[in-house]
This record gives C-alpha cells, structure tokens and sequence, in this order.
C-alpha cells in the first residue's frame, strides 16, 4: 500500500514538469496557420486542455473531499440554492461547467426568467437539451469554443454570427437536380458548407465525387473535415479566386446583399459550359439599391433562371424567411 502511495505522489510532483513549460512553448507560437488564417484547431486545442485541467481539479477536489470526510455540506449547499435565485442569465452561465462535452447547469435554484433566458442563449450556440441520465446540454460539434464564450457570461448567437441555416434535405437534392445531377467527371465547389448539407445531396447523386468546400464557423469546419471525399479549402470564400469547377451549389448568407456577391464570385470560377445553383433572399428582385439593380441586369445578360421556393421552407432551419435559387450555366 504504502509503495502504491509513494508512486502517487511521484506522479504528482512529476505531472508538473511539463505543465510548467507549457506558457514558454505556447508565447512561442502565433496565433495563425500556414495559410494566414486564425489557427482555430491551435486554439481549440489549448481549450480543451484548460477544460480538462478543470475537470480533474474538480474531479481531484472531490477524491480529496472523500477522503477528508467533508464531501457534504448541506448548509453551504442550501445558501447557495438561495443565492442561486438572484442570479442574473451571465451570472448562471459563469456557474456552468463542461463534463465530457455536456454543458450543466450549477445545481442551485434559479429564477424563472433568468433560467429562460439562460436556456435561449445555451440553444443559440448549438446547445440542445437532454434529460434522463444526461442532465445537461449536448451538441452536436465539439462545444469547447463556444463554452468557452458562454461561460463568460457572453452570447454566442452562431445563426446571427455566421448566418448558419441548414438546408433541408429536399431543397439541397432540388439544388443537384437543377444542375442536370453530379457525375464522376465533375468537379464540385461548395463555397459555404455549413454542415454539409449540400454535400451530402452532392454525394446521394455521386458517392464517389469529391467536394471541395469553404466555411466560417469553427464548429462546421471541425465537422467537414470529418466527412468522405470532402476536400475544406479554407475559411472565407470571397478571398480566394483560385480553382475552377464544373458544378458550383450553394447557400450562401444573405446579410448585406452577400448572397448576390457570392453568386457573382460563383460565376467567375465556374468553368465554361459549368452550371451553378445558389439560394438567395428575395431582395435583389425589388430593391431600389444600385447593387440589386445591377445584378439584376446581369443576370439577364447571362440568361440566369429564376426558381421560387415556397414560404416556410427554411423553418425547421430557424428561419422563415422566403427564398429563391437561381440557376446560371457558363
């Protein structure tokens, strides 16, 4: 017993080591990749291991707790629960810790309006309530980044930030067919890949094409890159103009007029005789703006189609905003 114990506390002394280097090795590095983007899979991983770090200090608080005899304490527990109710939607959220990718609450009594809102902002970054054994919010990426984000009493609103809306399966396989379907010899670009969405219909159509892809949120990045025959290319689509593509399909974000720049950039690096379908807002139909306007005309020029898509379709998408695809062939 008492060797076991002796090993023990050698592997405590000795876990210091490499800890205490790790600030030199990091202030060592830059904060960006080989392609001049911000390295989101550097910072994640430094994350991950801070949230680690925490978990098996609470974890070997509590074996100490154990062992000292102490691991109840009813009376401070129940002060909390009270302090609990006064606690503002930031305050709940710094309380909130991260166990094995599972988002939980504190175990203290919350006002109703407060939880509420808690709850909002939680489901806004992805986050999805499970009962039964879970007890928590799961998600479906890895929710480093964004707990990281919350648990400083912050909202992180992905749809708002990165103009996320899935499309649902039967718009994105209405998207393939409206390019005359995918072939072996086809080379393929989706510029805002979301979570694959539209490269899945890609791959129901031709398993065996690959996809070459771009995409902002951190969170769908680490999901592309786990797909088959997905090639990500970077971030932001609008800054590259490298590469040319049979097939172009897209759902780009639609603030600001973007759907119709994207459509613009789209068409210059489809190849001749290539074909696109992208969906867009409505807007550039009507809008008085000079840039609608110009699009307009343009898409004339180049015998664009126009196809409606009915009310609604983006619901179960958190939106019911109205759209359209256009289809454009070189």
């Amino acid at each position: 017993m008492m060797n076991k114990k002796k090993t023990l506390i050698e592997t405590l002394h000795g876990s210091f080591m490499f800890i205490d280097n790790l600030p030199e090795l990091i202030n060592r590095e830059d904060i960006y990749d080989n392609t001049g983007h911000v390295d989101t899979e550097f910072l994640i991983a430094i994350l991950q291991w801070m949230r680690r770090m925490a978990d098996i200090q609470l974890k070997i608080q509590k074996s100490l707790n154990k062992l000292l005899g102490v691991d109840d304490l009813p009376e401070k527990n129940g002060k909390q629960s009270d302090e609990g109710k006064k606690w503002s939607v930031e305050e709940i959220l710094k309380h909130c810790t991260l166990e094995n990718n599972i988002l939980k609450l504190p175990q203290v009594q919350f006002n109703k309006k407060s939880y509420a809102e808690s709850k909002k902002w939680i489901e806004e970054a992805g986050g999805s309530w499970q009962g039964g054994k879970v007890q928590g919010f799961t998600f479906p990426f890895n929710p480093e980044r964004v707990f990281s984000v919350l648990n400083q009493g912050k909202r992180c609103n992905l749809q708002q930030e990165y103009q996320f809306f899935e499309t649902p399966d039967d718009i994105a396989d209405w998207l393939v067919m409206l390019v005359g379907g995918i072939h072996d010899a086809d080379t393929v670009l989706e510029p805002s890949a979301g979570r694959g969405s539209l490269i899945r219909a890609v791959h129901r159509s031709c398993p065996s094409v690959m996809v070459e892809c771009y995409e902002l949120m951190p969170e769908n990045r680490e999901f592309l890159c786990s797909m088959p025959n997905v090639i990500l290319l970077g971030e932001d689509f609008t800054k590259d103009n490298t590469g040319s593509y049979s097939k172009i399909i897209a759902n780009p974000p639609f603030s600001g007029n973007q759907d119709i720049d994207h459509v613009r950039l789209m068409y210059e690096r489809l190849e001749e005789g290539g074909i696109l379908a992208a969906i867009t807002s409505p807007h550039w139909k009507f809008a008085s703006e000079k840039k609608c306007i110009d699009f307009r005309n343009w898409l004339e020029e180049i015998h664009g189609q126009v196809f409606e898509i009915g009310a609604g379709e983006f619901k179960n998408s958190g939106t019911a905003i109205n759209t359209m695809a256009i289809v454009i062939k070189k």
